[in-house]
C-alpha cells in the first residue's frame, strides 16, 4: 500500500466538514429537551448548563479536527494502520471495529513503556507499544526486541517484535508491534505482561545485545474482537506420503491457521526435514497453503512466516501463517493444501 493509499484511509476515518457540522448540531440539540421547553413556553436552560454544553461542543470540535483522534475514535491507531497496510477503506474499518485500546504506561528509571492497542484473531495477537528511553539516548539500531516473560492462559506461545518507523531514527523513541502466536485465541483474556532488557541488533545476521536494562510489568485485558472465520474441513490428505486429516482452517485478515491430525506426525516432520534456507534467515514453508480468490488470483505461503508445532501425544499439528498482504477473507473461494483443493462458500 502506498502512502497515498494510507492517506486516503485516514481521510476516510477523518470526518468531513459537513460531518463535523452535523455532529456539532447534534450535540447542541441533545440538551435536556430544549425544543420541548420552547414549545411549552416553559423555562429555558439555566445559564450554567448553556455554558457546559457550549464548552463540550467546543472541546469535541477541536478533537474532531485531528486525524489522531479520528483514528482512535474509529478504533485503530495510526501506527497500526501503517503496520497492517489494509487493502482499502472497508478493510481498515473492519480492523478498526476489532481493535482494543489498552493505554497503559509503565515508567521506571530506564524508560517509559506505553501499551497502546491490541488486535488479534483465533491464533495471533498484535500488541502496539511505544518506548521512550531517557533523554540523550539514541535508538537507531536496525532491530530491537525485549526479552519477555509474558504469561497467558495457553500452555505454549511464541512471541516476536517488529520495529515501526517513527520518522526520527536518531531520537530516544521506538514504536514496536509484539506478536503472540497461540493455540487458541487470547481474546477476552487477561495477560500478565513482563518485558525486560531492551536489546538491539544490526541488520541480519547481527547479534542482539542488551542496550537498556530494566523491567516493565503490568496486566491488562485483551478485549479485542475476534473476527476469524472457521472452516470445518475434516477431509483426508496425504502429507509427504503419509495419511493425515485436515481438520479446520481458520482465517482472518491477519493470519491463517490449519489444524491437522495424523498418527504419522513424526514421519511427516522427518520427511519435511529441516526448512530450506533460501536467504539469510529466510526459509521455505514445509507446509505451504494456497488461498484462491474470486478474481482468479492466489497467494501461497512459499516463505515460512509463522509457527508450526506438533503434539505427538495427541497426534495434532498446528501451523499459523501470515502473508505479505492482509487477507481478504470475503473473496476466498478455496484453499489448496498438499495438492488438494477445498472450496468454501463466501
Amino acid at each position: 500500500m502506498s502512502n497515498k493509499n494510507i492517506n486516503q484511509i485516514f481521510e476516510a476515518l477523518t470526518p468531513s466538514a459537513e460531518q463535523k457540522e452535523k455532529t456539532l448540531h447534534s450535540i447542541l440539540l441533545k440538551g435536556p429537551d430544549e425544543h420541548s421547553f420552547e414549545q411549552k413556553g416553559q423555562r429555558k436552560f439555566p445559564p450554567v448548563k448553556l455554558v457546559r454544553h457550549a464548552l463540550l461542543a467546543a472541546v469535541l470540535m477541536v478533537c474532531l479536527t485531528t486525524t489522531a483522534f479520528a483514528a482512535a475514535y474509529m478504533g485503530l491507531d495510526e501506527a497500526f494502520i501503517k503496520f497492517l497496510k489494509p487493502a482499502d477503506n472497508d478493510q481498515a474499518l473492519y480492523l478498526s471495529n476489532g481493535a482494543y485500546a489498552v493505554d497503559q504506561t509503565i515508567d521506571n528509571e530506564y524508560g517509559s513503556l506505553t501499551i497502546k492497542q491490541v488486535i488479534g484473531d483465533s491464533n495471533l495477537t498484535y500488541i502496539l507499544m511505544d518506548f521512550t528511553a531517557p533523554e540523550g539516548t539514541v535508538l537507531n539500531a536496525a532491530r530491537y526486541r525485549f526479552l519477555s516473560m509474558t504469561t497467558t492462559n495457553q500452555s505454549y506461545h511464541s512471541t516476536g517484535f517488529e520495529v515501526l518507523g517513527d520518522g526520527d531514527p536518531n531520537d530516544n523513541k521506538l514504536s514496536l508491534v509484539m506478536n503472540i502466536m497461540t493455540e487458541n485465541s487470547l481474546a477476552g483474556q487477561t495477560i500478565d505482561f513482563n518485558l525486560y532488557d531492551l536489546q538491539a541488533a544490526d541488520p541480519l545476521p547481527g547479534i542482539f545485545e542488551t542496550v537498556i536494562p530494566g523491567s516493565w510489568k503490568t496486566s491488562f485485558k485483551l478485549d479485542f474482537k475476534e473476527y476469524s472465520t472457521l472452516y470445518q474441513i475434516n477431509q483426508g490428505i496425504t502429507m509427504y506420503g503419509y495419511e493425515a486429516i485436515l481438520k479446520t482452517i481458520s482465517v482472518s485478515p491477519i493470519s491463517i491457521t490449519l489444524k491437522i491430525d495424523s498418527g504419522s506426525l513424526k514421519e511427516i516432520n522427518k520427511a519435511a526435514g529441516r526448512s530450506e534456507e533460501i536467504a539469510l534467515n529466510v526459509y521455505l514453508d514445509d507446509f505451504p497453503v494456497t488461498i484462491n480468490y474470486k478474481d482468479g488470483t492466489s497467494e501461497t505461503t512459499s516463505i515460512f512466516t509463522g509457527l508450526a508445532t506438533s503434539d505427538y501425544l495427541s497426534n495434532q499439528m498446528l501451523t499459523i501463517k501470515t502473508f505479505d498482504n492482509l487477507i481478504n477473507e470475503k473473496e476466498i473461494v478455496s484453499f489448496k493444501f498438499f495438492g488438494k483443493v477445498f472450496p468454501v462458500n463466501n
